[in-house]
């Protein structure tokens, strides 16, 4: 793997993580449809 496509993959997942970050906010607050979203995304992340 490249140097570039590493420091791309790298701030996907940092992308990634903070929409993971603020689905939860959402879901602490009651969110079903972010709920879901969450799973979704956790399971790209990892």
């Amino acid at each position: 793997m490249s140097a570039a496509s590493k420091k791309q993959l790298a701030k996907l997942n940092k992308v990634k993580k903070a929409k993971a970050e603020e689905l939860s906010k959402q879901v602490a607050a009651g969110s079903q449809a972010a709920k879901k979203k969450l799973k979704k995304l956790e399971k790209k992340i990892k």
